[in-house]
């Protein structure tokens, strides 16, 4: 039986000035099966989270077509258990008791959902609109922060308002106040791109479980191929608005060049499986499990010694004994000490919670009440006059652009900082205009960044801040949120400012990103560091990845195996490495070559 059922969808938002805007959905048409865990991926601005819209109703009901004109920019059809989407979120009556109980959607940025002022009511809110009773509800709403991973939480969850939490805790809150309505479907539009990836396997496996115990049919828009391949069903991709894949989840995987042509991601192991030539029973691997049997009999070519990190260059970061508190008294961090030295591209990883942003933010002067000693250039942050001069030293991408976007126009946006700068017009236009362009944005140049969506208003910070070209550069989880053409595309960027002497400073989830650009790491649990030096030496020690609750990319845990079989292989930590072992390549070459087959 289709839960779900959409047939020749067209959809254009309404333009308030100039001409029609583009269609944004074109002729879409799939089914859902009742209790299917469906899968949705596709570049940014691909249509994604407006098909979310128009399964649940808000689309044509919400955002409305303009009067008289309405077969101009809605057509086609969505049903939803034999209801118009419409029906079911604009009238309980005719849809036949169907209401907003059907249907929830979970959307891309967790902070617009939110409408209480304590995490307990958020959760309990939707559950008091539905008449239920208070038992009931606090069993429920104590069920779903448990599931999440927020049970901690149960006992403070009416004095902690959702602003105090961290960005993967609030995807959480918002993920546990839709578990606790138990919809017959639920849309999540990308619920975990905050998380960790252990924390987003831990949701999203939490979620599957509910799915099966309650009968839930489950569509989710995600990026993550481990995700996809490990719960779904089935697989939808949209390019452009148009359906360019549909089916198994395991058939549209293993086409790894349509994956290339659109920007998406693919697993590690079809990546270097299509790079190198492995096959498993015909078909690229998709597993760590199939990457291993498509290896019996492939010899290792040896790898060229990786440049020693030289320990004698110029600190440009010390950080010693940092502590910090918040203003509620919890202590975020606990003797921290870590070194940056000049032209590091170094990553900050941890779980979500263990201090990867608080740290970065004392380091940038954001956070200045606190205990300890930091240095940037050899100059003491505690000082007023130095925390004044580092921002034209150190330039600091948020998690959250909202937190950082304020004007009206995104070329304004840019410019803001070079004109502080002082820059003159011509310089201030060149350097706008290449930012952008960096980014992918031009087209964008006179749109109010209001307008944009969550993906390209975290290229817009970013954009913000390379153009001023600061001596040392910290950006904060750079790629959530964005496809694999856009994400390779800012770490290159941000490899060539590196390699232009600029010191990076990335803070991710993103443990393949991690393999493939940082030098160095530096790893955070529960407020203190518990490991800084080379991201080889890291990798290779499981133990240390398992105390820190880290959870490596494919790449390695293709090789972890693979030593384990065959004592004496090279360990390999990313793509390109595995790519230049297989095919004899230099990793130079094989990474310039993943990069090609990113652009073509």
């Amino acid at each position: 039986m289709a839960a779900i059922e959409v047939k020749d969808l067209w959809w254009r938002y309404p333009s308030f000035v100039g001409g029609d805007n583009p269609f944004a959905l074109k002729g879409v048409s799939f089914e859902v099966e009742k209790e299917e865990f469906f899968g949705v991926i596709g570049p940014s601005g691909a249509g994604k989270t407006t098909l979310c819209y128009a399964l649940t109703g808000i689309i044509p009901r919400v955002f409305k077509p303009p009067i008289g004109r309405e077969s101009e920019h809605f057509k086609g059809e969505v049903r939803v258990f034999g209801k118009t989407a419409g029906e079911l979120a604009a009238n309980r009556e005719e849809a036949g008791g169907a209401d907003s109980r059907r249907v929830g959607l979970l959307m891309q940025d967790p902070e617009n959902q939110f409408l209480r002022m304590d995490l307990l009511h958020e959760v309990a809110f939707g559950m008091e609109l539905m008449g239920l009773p208070p038992d009931e509800i606090e069993r429920r709403a104590k069920e779903a922060l448990e599931i999440v991973g927020l049970g901690s939480l149960w006992r403070v969850a009416d004095l902690v308002h959702p602003s105090e939490l961290s960005g993967g805790q609030k995807q959480r809150a918002a993920i546990a106040s839709f578990l606790a309505l138990r919809p017959d479907v639920l849309v999540l539009d990308e619920p975990t791109s905050d998380l960790d990836p252990q924390g987003k396997l831990d949701v999203i496996r939490a979620i599957d479980n509910i799915r099966r115990e309650h009968d839930l049919t489950l569509v989710l828009v995600e990026h993550n191929p481990e995700v996809l391949q490990r719960y779904a069903d089935r697989v939808l991709a949209l390019d452009s608005g148009k359906v360019v894949a549909y089916g198994p989840t395991e058939d549209v995987y293993s086409d790894v060049e349509l994956f290339e042509r659109y920007g998406l991601y693919a697993s590690d192991v079809a990546r270097i499986g299509h790079r190198a030539g492995l096959r498993y029973m015909g078909r690229v691997p998709l597993t760590v499990e199939e990457a291993l049997e498509a290896l019996k009999g492939r010899e290792l070519h040896p790898l060229a010694e990786a440049e020693p990190i030289d320990a004698g260059r110029e600190e440009v970061i010390s950080v010693r004994g940092l502590n910090y508190w918040y203003e509620d008294g919890t202590q975020a961090l606990k003797d921290v000490n870590l070194t940056v030295y000049e032209g590091d591209f170094l990553a900050i990883i941890g779980q979500n919670g263990s201090g990867k942003t608080t740290v970065t933010r004392v380091i940038s002067g954001i956070y200045p009440k606190f205990k300890g000693k930091v240095t940037v250039m050899g100059k003491d942050v505690s000082d007023k006059k130095v925390a004044r001069s580092l921002p034209g030293i150190v330039g600091y991408v948020f998690q959250n652009p909202d937190h950082q976007i304020f004007m009206r126009k995104v070329y304004d946006e840019v410019a803001y900082g070079l004109r502080n700068l002082g820059l003159g017009a011509d310089q201030v236009d060149l350097r706008v205009k290449e930012a952008l362009a960096w980014v992918g944005l031009s087209s964008k140049i006179d749109e109010d960044p209001m307008f944009l969506g969550k993906g390209e208003k975290r290229r817009l910070a970013v954009a913000s801040i390379m153009a001023m070209k600061p001596r040392i550069l910290i950006v904060d989880e750079p790629t959530t949120g964005q496809d694999f053409r856009m994400s390779e595309d800012i770490m290159s960027l941000l490899k060539k400012l590196n390699g232009q002497g600029t010191t990076v400073i990335t803070v991710t989830h993103d443990m393949t990103l991690v393999s493939e650009y940082a030098r160095r790491v530096v790893v955070m649990r529960r407020g203190t560091t518990v490991y800084e030096g080379p991201t080889r030496s890291f990798f290779a020690d499981a133990a240390l990845m398992e105390r820190a609750g880290i959870t490596p990319p494919m790449a390695v845990r293709l090789s972890q195996e693979l030593v384990r079989a065959r004592p004496g292989t090279p360990f390999l930590i990313s793509v390109p490495e595995w790519v230049a072992a297989l095919t004899g390549e230099r990793v130079g070459q094989a990474a310039e070559g993943m990069e090609r087959l990113a652009e073509a």
